[in-house]
């Protein structure tokens, strides 16, 4: 390219002529990592330095172990000043996109880039020179970001969710991952937040901690200038109440967020539960054990869990399937064909009263029955014809479909 950034790339090449000892040669960037590596200048790195080194740049640790085997062929366990600036090399061969091998060490490459420490040559350019996220990762989380067809630059978390499940990652550490990403709290990602969260679910995948702050080098440079880069004025809480529509299932459906068990996505948003009306019917206790029968229930984890879903569940309970049509229908309040979180548990709780006290379930719910999220909205929904109907024809498994 004939850029900036083309001709430091020639310069470079110049600059770093291969062949023996002097790869070195008036590369500055090189000689500074080198410094930071082996300060008392002993001439080797040991194995643990090195490797602690070079995971900052942000390879896969199989990338990483084919560039030490070729830095150290003879296995020594360290590396010299010249198979450390092999190592480099090959680092910036990874980093952008080329194969690890010594037959590339010859190419013109930019410096190789490192975590929290910017690459020499780069420092002096501007401000928001140094970001985490590398630019061949950023294309990738790109073309990521607009295939989910954001709408004026945001994702929602509905949108994102499915992107971060297809992680298999733990649903605690994506709720780390979203609260971080998020950087201006306002249940959307945008380009760069999305780039911060996709970069942190791989980092996670490397099995590395998500961080429990957002590390000053992974801020986006467009958000530098508004938020704190150090952690103390980062506000634990936010200051407006939790966004609807960040990953937790919109509250029009009365549902509590199927991420974690908690039945929220991080313990500051887990306060808006403690101070739902204390009266419902279903006690704590009880409802922190169905919680966790509806999590492993919710297979394709969208917050709701289908008849097909709990038909198991329901039928253990040795009712019959009329009596249990029924409490489906008085638990699934608005008549979605499923139940979320709330609605489920209460479901649950009229099946065990009528199990172990006899107790049947009443044909309307009674104000102390509906779920406490949905209280602002109209009480007593009747039991649905549709099911009556359909329940009649017992026990042919068209009463399925109602589920």
């Amino acid at each position: 390219g004939g850029g900036p950034s083309g001709r430091r790339r020639r310069k470079m090449a110049a600059l770093i002529p291969l062949g023996g000892p002097q790869l070195s040669t008036g590369s500055p960037s090189y000689e500074t990592y080198y410094k930071q590596v082996d300060p008392a200048c002993v001439g080797r790195i040991g194995a643990s330095d090195a490797a602690l080194f070079l995971k900052k740049s942000g390879l896969t640790d199989a990338v990483l172990g084919k560039i030490w085997d070729l830095a150290d062929p003879e296995g020594k366990g360290f590396l010299d000043k010249q198979g450390f600036f092999i190592a480099l090399r090959l680092v910036a061969c990874a980093q952008s996109g080329h194969d690890v091998s010594l037959g590339n060490l010859n190419l013109a490459l930019p410096p190789p880039k490192f975590h929290d420490s910017p690459s020499p040559l780069q420092i002096s350019s501007s401000s928001d020179a140094h970001w985490a996220v590398r630019m061949e990762e950023k294309a990738k989380f790109d073309g990521i970001f607009e295939s989910l067809l954001p709408v004026n630059g945001l994702l929602s978390g509905d949108k994102v969710k499915p992107v971060l499940m297809n992680s298999k990652l733990p649903l605690d550490i994506l709720g780390m991952v979203w609260d971080l990403s998020d950087i201006d709290k306002d249940g959307h990602l945008d380009k760069d937040e999305f780039a911060v969260a996709m970069h942190l679910v791989y980092r996670a995948l490397e099995k590395e901690p998500v961080p429990s702050v957002l590390p000053p080098s992974l801020v986006p440079p467009s958000k530098r200038k508004k938020t704190p880069a150090f952690p103390g004025a980062v506000p634990v809480l936010p200051a407006s109440p939790p966004p609807k529509d960040s990953l937790r299932s919109t509250p029009s459906h009365g549902s509590v967020n199927s991420l974690n068990s908690t039945g929220s996505l991080s313990p500051k948003h887990s306060l808006k539960q403690a101070q739902a009306p204390a009266a419902w019917v279903v006690p704590i206790t009880d409802k922190a054990r169905y919680d966790e029968i509806f999590l492993k229930t919710d297979l394709d984890l969208d917050g709701f869990v289908s008849g097909l879903e709990v038909k198991d569940i329901f039928m253990h309970s040795g009712l019959s399937q009329k009596l249990l049509a029924h409490i489906w229908a008085l638990a699934d309040t608005r008549q979605m064909g499923k139940l979320n979180k709330e609605q489920f548990a209460l479901a649950m709780f009229l099946i065990q009263q009528k199990v172990s006290k006899g107790i049947d379930p009443p044909q309307v719910l009674l104000p102390e029955m509906v779920p406490p999220s949905e209280r602002t909205t109209s009480v007593q929904v009747s039991c649905p014809a549709l099911l009556y109907s359909c329940s009649q024809h017992l026990p042919s498994p068209g009463f399925l479909q109602c589920w």
